[in-house]
């Protein structure tokens, strides 16, 4: 059985981990983090399944197996530091972590493994690895990614977008182009070599990343999208089984999964 702990049990992801682990046969949730000012018995009445609630990152880790963090970068850089004293494995989506931020998840990870993504689709994991091997045999196409999500998301172009171009970036040969962002009046011609990224803002969009490869005469699109946030608590509990018995690093869900 497979002990869990997790952070921003009040989020929109904490709660998609929480409702999903809680009906998993193979996981048993220990404790979940919130902030002080939260009455304890006010946000347990509230979650979608029962959960001991703590305040003290300390308390989080006490008898878990593996900590599953979608919060804050604050937060995270304490659990990170936590998980890494008391030995255990750490899962984090959390996004917009400073430089600063950054250097902790990597001291952590030389004491524990800790596995760090923006999205933690297996599908996303899976372009990853398809898409190098599409760019790497057809070298001379043009390559845009289109983005689209919900009309409330705030950064533009996602976190998801940009990994998939940096993805696309370095298998590009021989040195890479920068990126383009969007193409409005002024915009230079295309240049070979380059790839552009575009961001949609509309309706309740959960996430779709499409990846277009083109010559004058043809054209190949791969699109991924996301129905229900569910993909990505699904993606992120089976990096938590995977992540047991590994040695001490930073990894990838990539590296997880293919």
């Amino acid at each position: 059985m497979l002990r869990l702990a997790l952070t921003g049990v009040t989020g929109r992801m904490g709660r998609a981990v929480l409702e999903l682990a809680a009906s998993a046969p193979d996981i048993q949730l220990v404790c979940g983090l919130i902030r002080p000012a939260r009455d304890p018995h006010e946000v347990a009445a509230q979650l979608p399944a029962p959960l001991a609630l703590t305040s003290r990152v300390a308390e989080l880790v006490q008898g878990a197996d593996v900590v599953v963090d979608f919060s804050h970068p604050a937060v995270t850089v304490a659990v990170a530091e936590a998980a890494a004293h008391a030995g255990i494995p750490l899962v984090s989506g959390t996004t917009g972590l400073s430089e600063h931020d950054q250097a902790v998840i990597l001291r952590a990870a030389q004491h524990v493994p800790v596995v760090q993504a923006a999205n933690f689709s297996l599908g996303i994991a899976l372009l990853h690895w398809l898409l190098p091997e599409l760019v790497a045999r057809l070298p001379t196409w043009d390559v845009e990614l289109i983005e689209r999500h919900h009309r409330h998301k705030r950064d533009a172009p996602s976190g998801t977008a940009l990994a998939l171009a940096r993805t696309l970036l370095a298998a590009r040969e021989p040195a890479p182009s920068p990126l383009v962002y969007g193409r409005g009046p002024g915009t230079a011609p295309r240049q070979p070599g380059e790839v552009g990224i575009h961001a949609v803002r509309a309706g309740g969009e959960v996430g779709r990343h499409t990846v277009l490869l083109a010559t004058d005469d043809e054209a190949i699109e791969v699109t991924h999208w996301v129905q229900s946030r569910r993909a990505y608590a699904q993606g992120a509990l089976e990096a938590a089984r995977r992540l047991i018995g590994r040695p001490p690093g930073l990894y990838s869900l990539q590296d997880l999964v293919t």
